[in-house]
Protein backbone atom coordinates (compact mmCIF):
# COMPACT_ATOMS: atom_id res chain seq x y z
CA UNK A 1 0.00 0.00 0.00
CA UNK A 2 1.70 3.19 -1.27
CA UNK A 3 0.48 6.54 -2.64
CA UNK A 4 2.91 8.96 -4.30
CA UNK A 5 2.18 12.68 -4.70
CA UNK A 6 4.25 15.63 -6.84
CA UNK A 7 1.67 18.06 -7.40
CA UNK A 8 1.75 22.59 -7.99
CA UNK A 9 -1.07 24.39 -8.17
CA UNK A 10 -1.76 27.88 -8.11
CA UNK A 11 -3.66 29.41 -4.82
CA UNK A 12 -4.50 33.03 -4.04
CA UNK A 13 -1.62 33.66 -1.87
CA UNK A 14 1.02 31.21 -3.47
CA UNK A 15 2.04 27.98 -5.53
CA UNK A 16 1.07 24.46 -3.70
CA UNK A 17 4.06 22.80 -4.69
CA UNK A 18 3.78 19.43 -2.69
CA UNK A 19 5.96 16.25 -3.39
CA UNK A 20 6.16 13.34 -0.97
CA UNK A 21 5.48 9.49 -0.64
CA UNK A 22 3.90 7.59 2.27
CA UNK A 23 3.47 3.20 2.92
CA UNK A 24 1.36 1.53 4.92
CA UNK A 25 1.77 4.36 7.90
CA UNK A 26 -0.37 7.23 9.55
CA UNK A 27 1.25 9.86 8.16
CA UNK A 28 0.32 13.50 9.56
CA UNK A 29 0.31 16.40 7.30
CA UNK A 30 0.83 19.52 9.57
CA UNK A 31 0.39 23.24 9.19
CA UNK A 32 -1.20 26.46 9.95
CA UNK A 33 -4.33 27.15 8.58
CA UNK A 34 -4.20 28.18 4.80
CA UNK A 35 -1.01 26.56 4.15
CA UNK A 36 -2.28 23.63 1.76
CA UNK A 37 -2.87 20.69 3.50
CA UNK A 38 -6.32 20.46 2.89
CA UNK A 39 -5.84 21.57 -0.85
CA UNK A 40 -3.72 18.38 -1.17
CA UNK A 41 -6.24 15.86 0.24
CA UNK A 42 -8.99 17.04 -1.91
CA UNK A 43 -6.26 17.09 -5.05
CA UNK A 44 -5.69 13.30 -3.89
CA UNK A 45 -9.38 12.73 -3.82
CA UNK A 46 -10.18 14.04 -7.48
CA UNK A 47 -12.17 17.02 -5.47
CA UNK A 48 -9.39 19.82 -6.87
CA UNK A 49 -7.62 19.33 -10.11
CA UNK A 50 -3.47 20.62 -10.08
CA UNK A 51 -2.04 22.27 -12.54
CA UNK A 52 0.66 19.79 -13.30
CA UNK A 53 2.33 17.08 -11.88
CA UNK A 54 1.59 13.52 -10.38
CA UNK A 55 -0.31 11.48 -8.22
CA UNK A 56 -0.32 7.62 -7.91
CA UNK A 57 -2.11 5.30 -5.07
CA UNK A 58 -1.17 2.30 -4.62
CA UNK A 59 0.94 1.93 -7.83
CA UNK A 60 -2.24 3.20 -9.76
CA UNK A 61 -1.97 7.03 -11.73
CA UNK A 62 -4.92 8.60 -11.00
CA UNK A 63 -3.82 11.65 -12.01
CA UNK A 64 -0.89 12.90 -14.56
CA UNK A 65 -0.88 16.35 -16.18
CA UNK A 66 1.32 15.35 -18.93
CA UNK A 67 0.01 12.05 -19.87
CA UNK A 68 -3.72 13.87 -19.53
CA UNK A 69 -4.95 11.63 -16.93
CA UNK A 70 -7.34 12.48 -14.48
CA UNK A 71 -9.91 9.51 -12.61
CA UNK A 72 -12.79 10.74 -11.40
CA UNK A 73 -13.11 10.83 -7.35
CA UNK A 74 -15.30 7.82 -7.26
CA UNK A 75 -12.86 5.16 -8.89
CA UNK A 76 -9.69 6.69 -6.96
CA UNK A 77 -10.07 4.03 -3.70
CA UNK A 78 -9.72 7.29 -1.66
CA UNK A 79 -11.76 7.56 1.92
CA UNK A 80 -12.34 11.16 2.86
CA UNK A 81 -12.99 11.99 6.26
CA UNK A 82 -14.29 15.90 6.07
CA UNK A 83 -14.05 18.49 8.93
CA UNK A 84 -17.67 18.87 9.06
CA UNK A 85 -18.07 15.08 8.30
CA UNK A 86 -20.33 15.64 5.11
CA UNK A 87 -23.25 13.92 6.42
CA UNK A 88 -26.51 14.67 4.31
CA UNK A 89 -28.72 16.36 7.10
CA UNK A 90 -32.35 14.71 5.83
CA UNK A 91 -31.14 11.38 5.75
CA UNK A 92 -30.85 8.53 7.89
CA UNK A 93 -27.61 7.23 8.81
CA UNK A 94 -28.23 4.08 7.06
CA UNK A 95 -29.08 5.95 4.05
CA UNK A 96 -26.17 8.05 4.13
CA UNK A 97 -24.18 4.85 3.89
CA UNK A 98 -26.14 3.04 1.20
CA UNK A 99 -26.16 6.48 -0.64
CA UNK A 100 -22.34 5.37 -1.92
CA UNK A 101 -23.33 1.81 -2.74
CA UNK A 102 -25.50 2.91 -5.21
CA UNK A 103 -24.10 0.73 -7.73
CA UNK A 104 -24.58 -2.62 -5.47
CA UNK A 105 -28.35 -4.37 -5.88
CA UNK A 106 -30.59 -3.23 -3.18
CA UNK A 107 -30.23 -6.58 -1.34
CA UNK A 108 -26.30 -6.24 -1.54
CA UNK A 109 -26.58 -2.38 -0.22
CA UNK A 110 -28.54 -3.43 2.78
CA UNK A 111 -26.28 -6.48 3.74
CA UNK A 112 -23.00 -4.13 3.86
CA UNK A 113 -24.83 -1.09 5.55
CA UNK A 114 -25.80 -3.71 8.09
CA UNK A 115 -22.54 -5.27 8.97
CA UNK A 116 -20.24 -1.61 8.76
CA UNK A 117 -22.82 -0.36 11.17
CA UNK A 118 -22.09 -3.26 13.44
CA UNK A 119 -18.43 -2.94 12.92
CA UNK A 120 -18.34 0.63 14.02
CA UNK A 121 -20.84 -0.36 16.95
CA UNK A 122 -23.88 2.29 15.50
CA UNK A 123 -26.14 -0.28 14.62
CA UNK A 124 -28.75 1.47 17.06
CA UNK A 125 -28.39 4.56 15.08
CA UNK A 126 -29.36 3.64 11.95
CA UNK A 127 -32.61 5.28 11.69
CA UNK A 128 -31.19 8.37 13.53
CA UNK A 129 -30.36 11.33 11.18
CA UNK A 130 -27.14 13.46 12.10
CA UNK A 131 -28.26 16.32 13.29
CA UNK A 132 -29.92 14.04 16.63
CA UNK A 133 -26.40 12.48 16.72
CA UNK A 134 -23.46 13.89 19.13
CA UNK A 135 -19.89 14.53 17.56
CA UNK A 136 -18.97 11.32 18.24
CA UNK A 137 -21.24 9.69 16.77
CA UNK A 138 -21.62 11.69 13.67
CA UNK A 139 -17.93 10.71 13.04
CA UNK A 140 -18.27 7.17 13.87
CA UNK A 141 -21.24 7.23 11.07
CA UNK A 142 -19.24 8.84 8.55
CA UNK A 143 -15.53 6.59 8.77
CA UNK A 144 -18.53 3.90 8.23
CA UNK A 145 -19.31 5.41 5.31
CA UNK A 146 -15.81 5.79 4.20
CA UNK A 147 -14.73 2.39 5.28
CA UNK A 148 -17.66 0.33 3.49
CA UNK A 149 -16.32 1.12 -0.08
CA UNK A 150 -12.64 -0.54 1.36
CA UNK A 151 -10.90 2.53 0.39
CA UNK A 152 -6.80 2.07 -0.68
CA UNK A 153 -6.26 5.17 1.39
CA UNK A 154 -7.65 7.38 4.17
CA UNK A 155 -7.97 11.01 4.60
CA UNK A 156 -9.00 12.99 7.59
CA UNK A 157 -9.24 16.44 7.36
CA UNK A 158 -9.00 18.02 11.18
CA UNK A 159 -11.39 15.42 12.21
CA UNK A 160 -11.38 17.14 15.77
CA UNK A 161 -12.00 20.68 15.10
CA UNK A 162 -15.63 20.54 15.31
CA UNK A 163 -15.66 18.72 18.50
CA UNK A 164 -15.49 20.47 21.98
CA UNK A 165 -12.14 20.14 23.68
CA UNK A 166 -13.68 17.98 26.42
CA UNK A 167 -15.11 15.27 24.54
CA UNK A 168 -11.83 15.30 21.92
CA UNK A 169 -10.02 12.88 23.92
CA UNK A 170 -12.31 10.12 24.20
CA UNK A 171 -13.06 10.33 20.44
CA UNK A 172 -9.90 10.48 19.15
CA UNK A 173 -8.97 7.72 21.04
CA UNK A 174 -12.05 5.54 19.80
CA UNK A 175 -11.10 7.41 15.85
CA UNK A 176 -7.30 5.74 16.19
CA UNK A 177 -8.83 1.95 17.34
CA UNK A 178 -11.35 2.05 14.48
CA UNK A 179 -8.44 2.51 11.80
CA UNK A 180 -5.80 0.85 14.24
CA UNK A 181 -6.74 -2.71 11.59
CA UNK A 182 -6.14 -0.47 8.63
CA UNK A 183 -3.56 -2.04 6.02
CA UNK A 184 -3.27 0.97 3.78
CA UNK A 185 -2.19 4.59 4.29
CA UNK A 186 -3.56 6.90 6.59
CA UNK A 187 -2.87 10.90 5.75
CA UNK A 188 -3.99 13.11 8.91
CA UNK A 189 -4.96 16.67 8.60
CA UNK A 190 -4.33 18.95 11.16
CA UNK A 191 -2.99 22.01 12.94
CA UNK A 192 -2.41 20.82 16.32
CA UNK A 193 0.67 19.45 16.36
CA UNK A 194 0.25 17.46 19.78
CA UNK A 195 -2.67 14.83 17.35
CA UNK A 196 -0.29 14.58 14.99
CA UNK A 197 2.54 13.69 17.41
CA UNK A 198 0.23 10.52 18.98
CA UNK A 199 -1.99 9.78 16.08
CA UNK A 200 0.94 9.62 13.20
CA UNK A 201 3.96 7.83 12.58
CA UNK A 202 5.96 10.15 10.47
CA UNK A 203 4.85 13.75 10.00
CA UNK A 204 5.49 16.26 6.94
CA UNK A 205 5.64 20.05 7.92
CA UNK A 206 3.93 22.11 5.43
CA UNK A 207 4.14 26.20 5.16
CA UNK A 208 2.41 28.14 2.17
CA UNK A 209 2.16 25.39 0.68
CA UNK A 210 5.53 23.61 0.36
CA UNK A 211 7.11 20.87 3.17
CA UNK A 212 9.54 22.32 4.77
CA UNK A 213 10.46 19.15 7.19
CA UNK A 214 9.45 15.39 7.02
CA UNK A 215 10.85 12.84 9.28
CA UNK A 216 9.39 10.45 11.62
CA UNK A 217 7.38 12.69 14.73
CA UNK A 218 10.30 12.22 17.40
CA UNK A 219 12.76 13.36 14.61
CA UNK A 220 11.17 16.30 13.45
CA UNK A 221 10.23 17.46 16.90
CA UNK A 222 13.81 16.81 18.36
CA UNK A 223 15.35 18.84 15.50
CA UNK A 224 12.95 20.87 13.53
CA UNK A 225 15.87 21.85 11.14
CA UNK A 226 13.92 24.99 9.72
CA UNK A 227 12.43 27.83 11.43
CA UNK A 228 8.90 27.37 9.96
CA UNK A 229 9.17 23.66 11.18
CA UNK A 230 10.31 24.88 14.36
CA UNK A 231 6.86 27.43 14.52
CA UNK A 232 4.92 24.72 14.50
CA UNK A 233 5.94 22.01 16.05
CA UNK A 234 5.77 24.46 19.27
CA UNK A 235 9.08 25.98 19.96
CA UNK A 236 8.16 29.61 21.20
CA UNK A 237 12.27 31.21 21.54
CA UNK A 238 13.66 31.53 17.82
CA UNK A 239 16.08 34.13 17.30
CA UNK A 240 19.12 34.98 15.15
CA UNK A 241 22.71 34.13 16.46
CA UNK A 242 25.98 34.93 15.67
CA UNK A 243 28.65 32.61 15.64
CA UNK A 244 31.88 33.60 17.94
CA UNK A 245 33.37 30.02 18.68
CA UNK A 246 33.06 26.35 17.86
CA UNK A 247 30.09 25.58 20.35
CA UNK A 248 29.80 29.42 21.40
CA UNK A 249 26.81 31.93 19.87
CA UNK A 250 25.92 34.98 20.50
CA UNK A 251 22.24 36.25 20.60
CA UNK A 252 21.74 39.95 20.44
CA UNK A 253 18.08 39.81 21.15
CA UNK A 254 18.41 38.47 24.12
CA UNK A 255 21.93 39.50 24.56
CA UNK A 256 23.35 36.57 25.95
CA UNK A 257 26.54 34.30 24.84
CA UNK A 258 25.67 30.68 25.03
CA UNK A 259 27.42 27.50 24.63
CA UNK A 260 26.36 24.48 21.98
CA UNK A 261 26.13 20.67 22.50
CA UNK A 262 26.64 20.91 19.10
CA UNK A 263 29.09 22.45 16.74
CA UNK A 264 27.97 25.70 15.46
CA UNK A 265 27.38 25.80 11.49
CA UNK A 266 29.85 28.29 9.68
CA UNK A 267 27.23 30.21 8.36
CA UNK A 268 24.81 32.25 10.71
CA UNK A 269 21.80 31.60 11.26
CA UNK A 270 18.78 31.20 13.74
CA UNK A 271 18.30 28.94 17.16
CA UNK A 272 15.48 27.81 18.55
CA UNK A 273 15.01 26.28 22.06
CA UNK A 274 11.86 25.04 23.77
CA UNK A 275 10.29 26.78 26.30
CA UNK A 276 9.85 23.60 28.68
CA UNK A 277 13.66 22.95 28.54
CA UNK A 278 14.70 26.44 29.96
CA UNK A 279 15.15 25.07 33.71
CA UNK A 280 15.81 26.71 36.85
CA UNK A 281 19.72 26.76 37.35
CA UNK A 282 20.96 24.08 40.45
CA UNK A 283 24.21 23.90 42.15
CA UNK A 284 25.83 21.98 39.44
CA UNK A 285 24.84 23.40 36.66
CA UNK A 286 27.91 26.11 35.41
CA UNK A 287 27.07 26.59 31.78
CA UNK A 288 24.74 29.01 30.03
CA UNK A 289 23.29 30.07 33.60
CA UNK A 290 23.00 33.60 34.07
CA UNK A 291 20.62 35.85 36.24
CA UNK A 292 16.96 36.71 34.81
CA UNK A 293 14.47 39.33 35.61
CA UNK A 294 11.04 37.93 35.20
CA UNK A 295 8.93 40.37 32.82
CA UNK A 296 5.68 38.34 33.07
CA UNK A 297 3.66 35.44 34.42
CA UNK A 298 0.93 34.13 33.08
CA UNK A 299 -1.00 31.02 34.77
CA UNK A 300 -3.09 28.37 33.39
CA UNK A 301 -4.38 25.22 35.00
CA UNK A 302 -1.47 22.61 33.92
CA UNK A 303 1.28 25.21 33.27
CA UNK A 304 3.10 28.63 33.98
CA UNK A 305 4.85 30.90 31.01
CA UNK A 306 7.26 32.78 32.00
CA UNK A 307 8.74 35.42 30.23
CA UNK A 308 12.32 36.88 31.36
CA UNK A 309 15.08 38.42 29.62
CA UNK A 310 18.63 40.13 31.26
CA UNK A 311 19.51 43.35 31.34
CA UNK A 312 19.83 45.15 27.56
CA UNK A 313 18.09 42.45 25.58
CA UNK A 314 15.17 43.51 23.40
CA UNK A 315 12.67 40.15 23.56
CA UNK A 316 12.32 38.41 26.20
CA UNK A 317 12.47 34.27 26.38
CA UNK A 318 9.66 31.87 27.62
CA UNK A 319 10.64 29.17 29.61
CA UNK A 320 7.19 26.84 30.35
CA UNK A 321 7.05 25.38 34.55
CA UNK A 322 4.72 22.35 35.18
CA UNK A 323 2.17 23.20 37.61
CA UNK A 324 3.07 19.66 39.09
CA UNK A 325 6.52 20.51 40.18
CA UNK A 326 5.25 22.45 43.75
CA UNK A 327 5.27 25.90 41.40
CA UNK A 328 1.26 26.13 41.47
CA UNK A 329 1.17 29.21 43.90
CA UNK A 330 2.90 30.93 41.92
CA UNK A 331 1.10 34.53 41.28
CA UNK A 332 0.73 35.88 37.76
CA UNK A 333 2.71 38.86 38.15
CA UNK A 334 5.57 40.48 36.06
CA UNK A 335 7.52 42.22 39.64
CA UNK A 336 11.42 41.62 38.24
CA UNK A 337 12.08 38.89 40.28
CA UNK A 338 15.75 37.78 39.56
CA UNK A 339 15.95 34.07 38.80
CA UNK A 340 19.06 31.89 38.39
CA UNK A 341 18.04 30.24 35.22
CA UNK A 342 20.31 27.29 32.78
CA UNK A 343 19.58 27.04 29.30
CA UNK A 344 20.98 23.72 28.49
CA UNK A 345 23.51 23.43 25.38
CA UNK A 346 21.86 19.97 24.22
CA UNK A 347 18.34 21.94 23.97
CA UNK A 348 19.77 24.50 21.41
CA UNK A 349 18.08 23.82 17.79
CA UNK A 350 19.91 25.21 15.03
CA UNK A 351 17.66 26.33 12.36
CA UNK A 352 17.43 28.01 8.33
CA UNK A 353 14.80 30.09 6.89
Amino acid sequence: MSIDVSIKKKLHDFTLDISFSAGSEHMGLLGASGCGKSMTLKCIAGIEKPDSGYIRINGQTVFDSDAHINIKPGKRGCGFLFQNYALFPSMTIAQNIELVLHRLPSEERKKKTEEVLEQFGITDLADRKSPELSGGQQQRAALARIMVNNPEIIMLDEPFSALDSFIKQQIETNLVNMISDFKGTVLFVSHNRDEIYRICDNIAVISDGTICRRGTCRDVFADPQTVDAARLTGCKNIAKYKRIGKQSIFIKDWNIDLHTARDVPEKNGYVGIRAHYIREANQYDFVNCYTFAVKQRRNSPFDISEYIAISGASLPIERKISVDSGTNNIEDTADGTLEKICIPPESILFLVE
